[in-house]
């Protein structure tokens, strides 16, 4: 396995560091580098001065880099698939600040659990990890009227408030009798998100709770195909919703982002019906959006100042690009509109786009079709790409490239 990072320095000069292995999981950042044997290869060209780190996760493997400003790994964790499924990959990996106290966090699917057959469902626990890498706890669902104690999450997200209050997001496969035409049953898979505090569940959302969500379900590229099958002729429960991120936005609303909708939805967490606030892109838009201002198979919704800004993987488009919305949610109406251009660069799914400072992003390349990059820093304002990170192989692609201070 590979011990061997090379780091490109500027766009011409190349140089090659060795950097040694040691034992996973008992550093803080401001220690020894932790390199497990067994990562993914990577090249890195260019660098930052930023002095948080970068964190980095992959969907079809069990594998978590931190990457300091200039691309040297700072901390990382492997482990080999053992799992009978073949499936068992970390997501999301990030860090959480709460009450001064550092904790760390991913999702681990552990491959015990069924994922109806979906590849972009990773059924498995989130694993907090205190300031030193140290695990600290494991965190499935509580039981509720839709789930059993200890039924598994998904990987997609996690917000943690505080070490006893955090709001889990998971996918469940039931029956429903709501969909018009088909009201003598058919099955679906849908969005549950539950926000626990102190062990009880405080508030929870569930999908299939509104049905005009339904109609909004569009097939918009092949990793679509079956999302709106609610005659389950291709499957046996569509993936009609897909949600994939969330953020508690100033008001104390979650805000997020539903993939087979192409759709951010605000959701009230103070109530426990009618709970939608409003849909911003997609068939169900309510802020007038042009055709051309919409995002199709986004990833990636963050709160982002007065905006909501996301990486519009742009399925049924040539490329994807970046893109944020300022709205007022009482009126429904949209104040603001920007768009980043990503060039010739499409990301079939998965990805993540973070506004740093002045125009300054950190883009996440997910699924990136032409080419094996996983993350890039991009100042729009010169049109510069200060550094990239490119992966060896491109049959494994990240899930998230995101920064923390």
């Amino acid at each position: 396995m590979k011990s061997i990072h090379k780091i490109l320095r500027g766009l011409l000069a190349v140089s090659l560091a060795i950097v040694p292995l040691c034992s996973c999981g008992t550093q803080t950042e401001s220690a020894e580098p932790v390199i497990d044997d067994g990562l993914p290869g990577f090249t890195v060209e260019g660098e930052t001065d930023l002095t948080g780190n970068f964190y980095l996760s992959f969907p079809y493997t069990r594998d978590l880099i931190m990457l300091d400003g200039k691309g040297n790994i700072v901390w990382s964790k492997h482990e080999d698939i053992s799992a009978p499924s073949g499936f068992g990959s970390f997501w999301d990996f990030k860090k959480h600040e709460v009450d001064g106290e550092i904790y760390y966090s991913y999702h681990d699917e552990t491959g015990t659990y069924d994922n109806y057959g979906l590849m972009g469902y990773s059924p498995g626990e989130r694993v907090i990890l205190d300031k030193d890498f140290q695990e600290v706890k494991r965190i499935t669902f509580e039981a509720s009227d839709v789930v059993a104690q200890g039924a598994p999450l998904d990987g997609h997200d996690f917000l943690m408030i505080d070490l006893d209050h955090y709001i889990l997001s998971g996918y469940i496969k039931d029956t429903v009798y709501n969909i018009p035409g088909y009201e003598d049953g058919t099955k679906v898979i849908f969005s549950y998100l539950q926000e626990v505090k102190d062990g009880q569940v405080v508030w929870d959302f569930n999908s299939t709770d509104y049905p005009e969500l339904y109609g909004l379900t569009t097939v918009a590229s092949e990793s679509m195909i079956g999302a709106d099958d609610f005659a389950n002729q291709l499957t046996d429960g569509p993936d009609y919703i897909h949600f994939n991120s969330m953020r508690i936005a100033d008001d104390g609303s979650l805000v997020c982002s539903f993939r087979h909708i192409h759709a951010i939805l605000g959701l009230d967490r103070t109530a426990d019906r009618d709970q939608i606030l409003w849909t911003l892109s997609g068939p169900g838009d309510e802020f007038g959006l042009h055709e051309w201002q919409k995002s199709s198979g986004q990833h990636y919704a963050s709160i982002d100042g007065d905006y909501i800004t996301l990486f519009d993987n742009g399925n049924g488009s040539p490329s994807s690009r970046v893109i944020s919305y300022r709205i007022d949610p009482t009126t429904k109406t949209l104040e603001a509109f920007r768009t980043y251009s990503l060039g010739n660069k499409y990301s079939e799914a998965c990805g993540s786009a973070q506004h740093l400072y002045d125009e300054v992003y950190v883009i996440g390349w997910g699924a990136s079709i032409r080419d094996a990059d996983c993350m890039s820093v991009c100042d729009f304002s010169t049109g510069e790409t200060l550094m990239t990170v490119t992966l060896d192989n491109p049959q494994s692609p990240t899930y998230r490239c995101v920064y923390y201070d």
